[in-house]
C-alpha cells in the first residue's frame, strides 16, 4: 500500500488516528477496564473467603503470600511465553482459562463444596493466567497503536488500572456481602468480556521468528542479557525499583500509622482513595505533559518532587490531610511511566518485547513486595513519621540515580502525534 505521494506503507503498521476512534485500542482498553476491575474484585473476596471457611487470618495472609510469590516467579518465563506465539491468541486463552476457573469457583461456593485448598488452587491457576496475560498484551500494544502514541496508549492504561482500584475493592466488598459466590461470578463475567474484545483485535500479533527458538530458560537469559545491555533498561531496572519501593512504603506506613492511632476504618478508605484519585487525574493530564518534556526530566521530577511531598507528608502523620502531598506525588507518574514503558518497547526488537517488558517489570516490582514488612517495622519500633520519612530518603536516591545514570539521559521517546 502507498500514500498520495507514492511512499511504500506497510501494511501491518497501525493507521495514525486518534486513540478514542482506534477501534483495536478502545476494545483493548475496554476488555481490560472490565477485567482489572473483575481483578481486583475477587482480589479483596479471596482472603474474605478465606475467613469465611477457615476463621483463620492465618491462613488467609498464606493464600495471599502464596498467589504473590507464584506470580513474582512467573513473570520472567511468562515473557518469553508471550515472544513464542500469537500474542493475540495467548490473550484469548489466558481469558477462556480465568472465566471458567472462577465460574467453576463460584458455582462450587454456591453447592456447599470449596475447600481452602481450591480456593488456593484457583486463585494461583487464574493468578498464573493473568502473568502470562500482561506481557502479551503489552508486548502487543505496538501492534495496535502508531509508535508516536505509544506514551498516550500507556498514560491511558495507566488512568484504567487507577479507576479499577479505585472501584474494584469497595464493589468487591460489596457484592461479598449480597453472596460469598458472587464477586468470583462478576470476575469470570469481565474475562468473558475480555475474551470477546481481545478476539475482535485485528493485525499481525505473532513474533517474527517464532519458530526455531530455543529452551524457554535460554530465551530468559537472552531477555535478561539484551536488559543489561541496553542503557536505558539497565538503567530503568537500577532505578525503578526504589521508586516503586518507597511508593508503597508511604502508603502502607500511612495506613499503619492511622490504624494506630485509632483512626476509624472509614477515614482510612477515604485517605487511600484521595491518594488514588492522585493517581487518575495525572493520568488524565498525561497527555499534555507528554511530548513536552524528556524522560530524564519526569522520571527526575518526579522522584525529587517525590522526596519532598513525602517529607511534607511524614509532618502531617496521622492528620488525614496527609493524602493531598502523596496524591501530589502519584500526579506525573503515568506521564513518566508511559515514556519509559513507551522507551522500554522501542529499545526491544520485536521478537523480544515479551521478554524485556516481563523483565523491566519484574525487577520494578520485586522490591515493592518488601515494603509492607520494612514499613511494619519501623513504624512499630519508631513511627509512622520515621517510616514515611525513610522512604522519602529511598525517593531522594532515587532521585540522584536519574542524575547519573546515562541512560535515561540519552534516551529521547519521540514527542506523540496531536490527537
Amino acid at each position: 500500500m502507498s500514500d498520495a505521494s507514492g511512499t511504500e506503507i506497510p501494511t501491518d503498521v497501525p493507521r495514525q488516528v486518534p486513540l478514542r476512534r482506534n477501534k483495536g485500542f478502545r476494545m483493548l482498553w475496554i476488555g481490560q477496564l472490565l477485567s482489572d476491575t473483575g481483578t481486583q474484585i475477587s482480589g479483596i473476596a479471596y482472603p474474605l473467603l478465606i475467613l469465611a471457611l477457615t476463621h483463620s487470618a492465618v491462613l488467609a495472609g498464606v493464600v495471599g503470600t502464596v498467589r504473590a510469590i507464584t506470580l513474582l516467579c512467573l513473570q520472567l518465563p511468562a515473557g518469553a511465553l508471550s515472544d513464542r506465539f500469537d500474542r493475540r491468541l495467548t490473550m484469548i486463552i489466558c481469558d477462556v482459562v480465568r472465566a471458567a476457573l472462577l465460574a467453576l469457583l463460584g458455582i462450587l461456593i454456591v453447592l456447599d463444596l470449596a475447600s481452602w485448598p481450591v480456593v488456593l488452587a484457583v486463585s494461583l491457576v487464574e493468578g498464573a493466567a493473568g502473568a502470562i496475560f500482561d506481557p502479551s498484551a503489552a508486548a502487543a500494544l505496538p501492534g495496535i497503536v502508531p509508535d508516536g502514541q505509544l506514551e498516550q496508549a500507556w498514560a491511558a492504561t495507566e488512568a484504567r488500572t487507577y479507576g479499577a482500584s479505585l472501584a474494584g475493592p469497595a464493589i468487591g466488598g460489596m457484592l461479598f456481602g449480597v453472596g460469598r459466590a458472587v464477586p468470583f461470578l462478576a470476575d469470570a463475567v469481565s474475562f468473558a468480556v475480555s475474551f470477546g474484545t481481545v478476539s475482535r483485535l485485528r493485525g499481525r500479533f505473532r513474533p517474527e521468528n517464532a519458530a526455531g527458538r530455543t529452551s524457554l530458560w535460554r530465551e530468559v537469559t537472552d531477555g535478561l542479557q539484551l536488559v543489561w545491555q541496553v542503557p536505558v533498561l539497565r538503567a530503568a531496572v537500577i532505578q525503578t525499583p526504589l521508586v516503586n519501593f518507597a511508593f508503597s512504603g508511604v502508603i502502607f506506613s500511612i495506613t499503619l500509622a492511622m490504624q494506630q492511632h485509632g483512626t476509624s476504618t472509614a477515614v482510612i478508605g477515604l485517605v487511600q482513595a484521595a491518594i488514588a484519585a492522585g493517581g487518575l487525574l495525572g493520568a488524565v493530564a498525561a497527555p499534555r505533559l507528554q511530548g513536552r518534556m524528556h524522560l530524564a526530566t519526569l522520571t527526575t521530577t518526579i522522584t525529587l518532587a517525590g522526596a519532598l511531598l513525602f517529607g511534607a507528608a511524614a509532618l502531617l502523620i496521622p492528620s488525614p490531610l496527609v493524602a493531598a502531598p502523596v496524591a501530589l506525588a502519584l500526579l506525573l507518574a503515568p506521564a513518566a511511566n508511559g515514556a519509559l514503558v513507551a522507551v522500554v518497547l522501542r529499545s526491544a526488537p520485536e521478537e523480544m518485547r515479551g521478554r524485556v517488558i516481563s523483565t523491566v517489570m519484574m525487577a520494578a516490582t520485586a522490591l515493592a513486595t518488601l515494603a509492607p514488612l520494612i514499613a511494619g517495622l519501623i513504624v512499630q519500633h519508631a513511627s509512622g513519621a520515621w517510616a514515611v520519612g525513610a522512604f522519602a530518603a529511598t525517593t531522594a536516591a532515587a532521585a540522584v540515580l536519574c542524575l547519573i545514570l546515562p541512560g535515561f539521559r540519552h534516551a529521547e521517546s519521540p514527542a506523540p502525534a496531536p490527537s
